[in-house]
């Protein structure tokens, strides 16, 4: 008897709690991904490119128009009854404060993406519009072209996508009971339907796509870093150098997750937040900031202007491709990142209403989105503009990473600005990474609830170095185009989630009561 109370008492290792069917397939296709990547990557290129070629001819209306039926929702459910309804009930008590959920939220949406893209997308579009647009290329039109693009592919439609996930996350995971799982955003659609074995399925399905969009924005990350190592200390870039980054941020990120929800994540999410207002006020304030205030304003009632149409592709023509290699690649991104950190965003909104989370999640991102491709996009398309197209030469040259360090160069303190930034990567990386690790450990386990959501660290151990090894993979075989082609993919399981988490969304709209 004595002996069976102490088993009885024995720890459970976090192992046998895993739900086996999310856990383990999943495991075995990165593992097979990354064997294929590293023995074969031109086999692995050819394959992948079929099927992301597949999935732009085909599916890229309904990216494109899911995206935009999102924003329509989330509008409706924050002038609707159910905006005043408070995520865990009436008496809950939020987890962070304001700010600090702010700046949680925040940094664990954006993650390096914005880093990367910012300086380096509006010069594209600039330097290389496509004919449909209608303008020449270097000309006003180009540039009033370039940014309202960036505001599609960097503002509301896209922070719909997670504030749909993670509000209807939300409400059933504190207001309902519903467990810590995919099967939370679907239940208000699906009932019992979504049970057992095949909600243990969708969840692998979801593990698959947040795995794979993390490594696809860690191996941006890991390119950008590499050029600025190379260009700041001479450090030639070489697959050695980013196995060194992707180690360390791994390493990092894993002593801030083994900190705990409330200490680590918060932490770093701050120090995230304030990285990016100091770096988005330097280059304001010492930049073309009268450009950069104009340009923007006018590019803004482009956008406007041309909401509906330029969302949806409306002046594409049959055949084009570039809306799948531009808009629904960056879509895809965020769909495929989505069902993961709704789980995260859903965990740590309680105690706020749900027009709080429509602001937080929605709003405000938006806004910082705005304003922050607007100062470093005009920036850049200025110094390109002034200097004869040089920014454009350096991606020519070197390729899309190096561009924000010839930013840089224009500017006083051009060094310091570059270790700033490569400073602000790791951090925004490590903070993602964080946040999301524990959302996968969450998933993987049997039984987290509102009450217990501490996730075994072993296995954010774990799938933070498939990640790392996946993203270093990606960026010394694949390229920034692969780079895209893991998003394209990625994004597919991750669209039809969120499309069944828009429809129990509506459910809970219909019946306004939780």
């Amino acid at each position: 008897m004595l002996t069976s109370a102490a088993t009885r008492d024995r720890p459970v290792s976090p192992w046998r709690e895993l739900k086996p069917i999310a856990f383990w397939p999943t495991l075995a296709a990165m593992l097979l991904a990354l064997v294929t990547i590293a023995v074969d990557p031109a086999q692995f290129v050819r394959v992948a490119g079929a099927l992301n070629a597949a999935i732009v001819d085909r599916l890229s209306p309904l990216y494109l128009y899911s995206a935009l039926a999102l924003l329509l929702l989330c509008i409706a459910v924050f002038v609707s009854p159910l905006g005043r309804v408070r995520i865990g009930g009436d008496g809950a008590k939020p987890i962070y404060s304001p700010f600090r959920w702010f700046s949680v939220s925040l940094t664990t949406v954006i993650a390096m993406g914005i880093l990367f893209w910012a300086v380096a997308e509006p010069v594209l579009h600039f330097r290389e519009p496509p004919p449909f647009a209608g303008v020449q290329a270097g000309s006003d039109g180009a540039l009033r072209f370039a940014m309202s693009t960036v505001f599609v592919h960097w503002t509301l439609a896209p922070y719909a996508i997670y504030t749909v996930a993670g509000l209807t996350f939300a409400l059933g995971f504190y207001n309902r009971g519903y467990g810590f799982s995919v099967d939370a955003l679907l239940h208000p659609l699906l009932g019992a339907r979504l049970r057992g074995p095949l909600a243990q399925l969708v969840d692998g399905l979801v593990l698959f796509s947040a795995v794979v969009g993390m490594s696809a924005v860690l191996s941006g990350g890991l390119l950008l870093i590499g050029d600025g190592l190379q260009m700041l200390f001479g450090i030639a870039k070489s697959p050695l150098v980013y196995a060194a980054t992707s180690a360390f941020i791994i390493a990092v990120a894993l002593l801030s997750a083994a900190s705990g929800l409330r200490r680590g994540i918060q932490l770093l999410a701050r120090v995230n937040t304030v990285l990016f207002l100091l770096l988005m006020l330097y280059v304001l304030a010492l930049g073309p900031s009268a450009f950069i205030a104009r340009a923007g304003g006018e590019s803004l009632l482009t956008y406007l202007s041309e909401f509906i149409p330029r969302h949806l592709m409306l002046d594409e023509p049959p055949g084009s491709r570039w809306s799948g290699w531009w808009t629904t690649a960056f879509f895809a991104s965020w769909f495929a990142w989505a069902p993961l950190s709704c789980l995260f965003l859903g965990k740590i909104a309680r105690g706020y209403t749900v027009r709080q989370f429509i602001l937080v999640n929605l709003l405000l991102p938006s806004a910082f989105g705005a304003l922050w491709f607007s100062v470093f996009g005009l920036s850049a398309l200025y110094f390109d503009i002034q200097d004869q197209g040089a920014m454009y030469g350096a991606y020519q040259r070197e390729g899309l990473a190096i561009m924000a360090y010839q930013l840089f160069g224009y500017l006083p303190g051009g060094f310091a600005l570059g270790l700033f930034f490569i400073f602000a990567c790791l951090i925004s990386f490590i903070t993602a990474t964080d946040s999301n690790t524990d959302a996968i450990g969450g998933l993987c386990k049997r039984a987290v609830t509102a009450r217990e959501m501490n996730s075994p660290f072993g296995i954010k151990l774990l799938w933070a170095g498939v990640i790392g090894a996946v993203g270093w993979c990606s960026v010394t075989f694949l390229g920034v185009d692969g780079i895209k082609m893991l998003a394209n993919l990625a994004g597919l399981p991750g669209l039809l989630i969120v499309l069944g988490s828009a429809g129990s969304l509506i459910v809970l709209l219909a019946q306004q009561r939780l």
